[in-house]
């Protein structure tokens, strides 16, 4: 017989329990709530987000007595659920009675289940599928009752201490919050008492056959015929007929598979497996059931050169991470049809693989996953404390994720730990004995596929993985130097990915001070590294601001209900409420129009780090990947490429070209900003990791504003899997008129013309300054170097007594003194320690160590245009123009009206949170105090961002303000230090 299915998803009664008061006769006295299944309760009532405990779900269905006779089984909702008709009703032996399975995709945490008052099963597990016989329980011919009760362990030990909540596989949900309840579908099935209950697929591509695994749900009290129907890409169908012995629930079966097409990114094939289980070896006998799956032909591996290596050719792997979190359902994936829609956006962005964090998804994501050519690198959800009962339930769950998922073959890594939550591989020689134990059981479980043992970051470490990957975090512009020194060492294998001996808290905290040091150090013994695992970079990322009012538009012109959370992390700045307010408070809109403009440059700036940090990958062919933070938004951590709601962020159509299998890699260059007249040289190479035939290529090049300015570079062919040296981009930067934003646009052409790949690099160009009128005084007291430096721009130098301004690195009280009484300060702000006086509620305070530092939640700084700094055309963001110049420190102390006027450039982290100064002016007395922490005097002459921002420092301080202040100057007295 064919299998029968009503579907029971849709709408279902809901009564939450949060005294554990109610039972199963009790319900009938309650006033129940509609809710959506599958979908979890925290996703559905506005009152239950951050609900706990134990919630009953209820609905009726009817088993239609027609239905043998090709009626119509009806769902819980009333519509008819798409059950297949039996071809031939009076085919059905009438001694043999069909059972009646019930099935649950995943309910989280704890279900008890009872059909028509009768208890029927209980599941433990929040991610994986079960499934319980209800054959004496279900009345065929009327209308039934099912009901769940589920238990969603919070982390209140004492509330159901049996499912502590630190010892359960839970993921992200101590991140964005809890989820409980029916999140996957839910179905009735009538099958045969004898029928299929495991059918997995290993293909062998050098052998050009498939495994088949059949399982079935009674041994056999006789042999049994079964046909396998394998139909390949084309539609081809192959049939192949065996006997199954008798007494065996288990059979192995080798089904050959001729000149296999191969399953890739690039052509995704897909074969059908149809399995016909009959009632005797007799062709004609009755089909006891069907079963099919699609797998495809494909293998995955590494190489003793460290690379990856998908069908045998090597592979760059270009990833992001996906949480898999969803607007309407959160935990529950949206449609097919839009599963595929965010799959084909992350192709178009270039990616090639998204690594599913710490959870398993519904196995809808694997299928769309397996259709379009999107490999998957997944994990196993995270507990908190490594106990015997966290380890049982980790094992399980990894080992039933396994099992349910073996037929994908877009899934090529398997994840046991990440960042080594609930372990610590660092101290505990217990843990990593038991991550390496994890791993080589896992590993015999499944040979055909990669895992990783932890997935580290700083502070933790591998103990035996097939991936040397690991975690890093950097904000950009501001720490470039510090990612390109990381990634050179990362990229030399250094010892400090896998784990050490502890040997003292005194040589812990050697560490802490210098992780990156390659100094070698003592291998903790359970560490098994083998010196030519690939390398990948598997997170790092910065944050783009979503724009709220597509936000708002998804979420039905409301604010998102998880505006309201992230308050507890990174001191505040993750959450998003209120950011409206903070906008127009803090006067941002002085620097961008709308805060959807702000949004955009956020944005912008996010996508100018990745494209830094990529590239500096690809400069080290020892690095075979990276995993990008993240494909889409999570509620508040905004690092995604795509928002929530999936909606391209400004990037979309153009990081597709840094993420390529051959990319166009801009290398050593120190500055991007440049005056008229200077010689730009941009050396240029290809990380070549494609299969495309690459012999006598050309790369041409032009400046799209002055597309006169062009070349081209030949005569190279660039080596597979290496970093080639392509030459030099040499030009001399035309005359200008003002200062303006250029693109170097580059492309690679193959032999016949046909594009390989493109890039571009941003340049800056400016006009040079005139000189300073000479009606300006400056005095620099005890400043040599920068004495020299201001010298050189033209400015005149004097005695304080005579100067329109002082220029001062240390501000003293004797400095106030001079600004109380009519003096003009410009104070060059670059270190705490710079500050030697009492300014009131002003003070200078360092990043490092605070959320300013904003290598997490990113931060983003800003400059106004409207009083100065016009002549930097970066759209009011601080982005690698400012290359070397970015501050260390930051101004604090003032209130949002002092950012309506008096606030020139400033940084904020997050949802626009923790907002500080970076260049600020303040009356003091008869005088003025401006405050810029821009690193610029070492800069000065040379940088034209540093030299313009000194101009306009020194012009508006010393002239105070007024309307026009390069040419008017303040009548005052002269005043002298004391």
């Amino acid at each position: 017989m064919n299998r029968h299915r009503i579907s029971l998803n849709g709408e279902w009664e809901f009564f939450p329990d949060p005294k554990q008061i109610l039972s199963l006769e009790s319900l009938d006295e309650q006033i129940a709530r509609k809710i959506r299944v599958p979908g979890p309760w925290q996703a559905q009532f506005d009152d239950l987000r951050d609900y706990t405990g134990v919630a009953w779900y209820r609905c009726r269905f009817g088993v239609a007595a027609e239905r043998r006779n090709g009626g119509t089984a009806v769902g819980s909702s009333g519509v008819p659920a798409q059950v297949p008709e039996v071809s031939d009703p009076t085919a059905i032996p009438p001694g043999r009675r069909n059972v009646y399975i019930l099935h649950f995709g995943a309910v989280d945490y704890f279900a008890t289940i009872w059909l028509n008052g009768q208890q029927v099963g209980e599941h433990e597990g929040g991610y994986l599928p079960f499934e319980l016989d209800v054959t004496a329980a279900v009345q065929p011919d009327s209308s039934n009752e099912l009901v769940v009760r589920v238990i969603d362990p919070g982390n209140d030990a004492d509330f159901l201490p049996e499912f502590t909540f630190a010892e359960i596989p839970h993921g992200k949900q101590s991140w964005y919050g809890p989820i409980g309840g029916i999140w996957q579908s839910v179905f009735l099935e009538e099958r045969s008492p004898t029928h299929i209950i495991r059918l997995r697929v290993t293909p062998d591509v050098p052998g050009e056959h498939i495994r088949v695994d059949l399982g079935l749900s009674l041994p056999t009290d006789r042999p049994l015929g079964l046909w396998i129907h394998v139909t390949d890409p084309r539609g081809q169908v192959r049939r192949h007929r065996f006997v199954l012995g008798n007494g065996r629930e288990a059979h192995d079966l080798v089904v050959p598979i001729p000149e296999p097409m191969l399953w890739d990114t690039t052509v995704p094939n897909l074969y059908q497996l149809q399995v016909v289980l009959l009632d005797s070896t007799d062709d004609r006998a009755e089909p006891l059931d069907e079963f099919d799956t699609r797998f495809g032909m494909r293998t995955i591996a590494t190489s003793s050169t460290g690379h990856l290596l998908l069908n045998g050719r090597i592979l760059y792997l270009r990833g992001a991470l996906d949480q898999d979190y969803y607007p309407d359902l959160i935990y529950t994936p949206f449609s097919d049809a839009e599963l595929e829609d965010q799959f084909a956006k992350a192709k178009h962005m270039g990616l090639n693989c998204l690594r599913t964090h710490i959870k398993i998804t519904d196995p809808r994501y694997y299928d769309a996953a397996d259709r379009v050519g999107l490999l998957i690198w997944t994990e196993l959800p995270n507990w908190q404390e490594l106990t015997d009962a966290s380890k049982r339930r980790a094992k399980e769950t990894l080992f039933g994720m396994v099992e349910r998922d073996w037929n994908h073959p877009s899934i090529i890594i398997w994840t046991i730990v990440n960042e080594n939550w609930g372990v610590d591989l660092a101290v505990n020689a217990g843990h990593r004995a038991w991550l390496a134990d994890m791993y080589s059981e896992l590993k015999a479980l499944d040979p055909h596929r990669l895992v990783v043992g932890n997935s580290p970051c700083f502070t933790n470490f591998h103990v035996v993985t097939d991936i040397e990957d690991f975690h890093n975090y950097y904000a950009m512009p501001d720490h470039y130097k510090k990612w390109k020194e990381w990634v050179q060492t990362f990229a030399s294998r250094p010892p400090w990915t896998f784990a050490h001996v502890y040997e003292s808290i005194e040589s812990w905290r050697e560490y802490i001070r210098d992780p990156w040091n390659p100094t070698p150090r003592q291998p903790a013994p359970e560490v098994r590294r083998r010196g030519s695992e690939p390398m990948v970079v598997s997170e790092f990322g910065n944050w783009g601001l979503p724009d709220v009012a597509n936000l708002r538009e998804c979420y039905g012109g409301r604010e998102p209900w998880w505006f309201e959370t992230g308050i507890e992390w990174g001191d505040g700045v993750v959450y998003p409420h209120g950011i409206e307010q903070r906008f127009k408070a803090f006067h941002l809109d002085k620097v961008f129009p709308t805060l959807s403009d702000l949004s955009a440059a956020s944005q912008r700036m996010q996508f100018t780090a990745l494209k830094y940090q990529i590239e500096q990958m690809r400069r080290h062919p020892t690095i075979v990947g990276y995993v990008i933070t993240e494909f889409t938004d999570v509620h508040w951590e905004s690092n995604g490429l795509l928002d929530i709601c999936r909606n391209p962020k400004a990037f979309y159509d153009v990081i597709g070209q840094v993420n390529s299998a051959d990319a166009i890699v801009p290398t050593d260059w120190e500055r991007i900003a440049y005056w008229e007249g200077e010689r730009c040289e941009v050396k240029l190479a290809l990380s070549h990791f494609s299969s495309a035939d690459l012999r006598n290529p050309r790369l041409e090049w032009h400046l799209d504003q002055w597309p006169e300015i062009k070349g081209t570079l030949e005569g190279v062919t660039p080596e597979r899997a290496q970093l080639t040296n392509m030459g030099t981009v040499v030009f001399e930067v035309p005359r200008l008129e003002r200062s303006t934003r250029a693109r170097l646009e580059m492309r690679l052409l193959n032999a016949a013309g046909e594009l390989v790949t493109r890039n571009h690099h941003e340049l800056y160009f400016f006009p040079r300054l005139d000189a300073p009128s000479r009606d300006l005084r400056i005095a620099v007291p005890g400043l040599p170097r920068l004495s020299a430096r201001l010298a050189a721009m033209g400015y005149e130098l004097v005695d304080d007594s005579e100067a329109d301004l002082v220029v001062v690195e240390r501000m003293t009280d004797e400095l106030r003194w001079y600004a109380q009484n009519g003096g003009r300060v410009l104070w060059l702000a670059e270190n705490p320690e710079s500050q030697q006086a009492h300014l009131g509620p002003i003070s200078i305070a360092q990043r490092h160590g605070r959320s300013w530092q904003g290598d997490w939640a990113s931060s983003m700084s800003w400059i106004r245009h409207d009083r100065m700094f016009e002549d930097i055309p970066t759209g009011g963001t601080v982005d690698f123009a400012f290359a070397d110049l970015t501050p260390e420190t930051v101004i604090v102390g003032l209130s949002p009206r002092d950012f309506a006027a008096n606030v020139h450039s400033g940084l904020f982290v997050g949802w626009v949170h923790h907002v500080v100064a970076l260049v600020a002016e303040r009356p003091i007395d008869r005088g003025r105090l401006m405050i810029c922490t821009f690193a610029l005097r070492d800069h000065l002459g040379t940088h034209p961002v540093a030299t313009i921002m000194m101009r306009d420092l020194i012009a508006r301080t010393a002239r105070g303000g007024v309307a026009d202040e390069r040419t008017h100057l303040v009548s005052r007295p002269p005043v002298a230090l004391p």
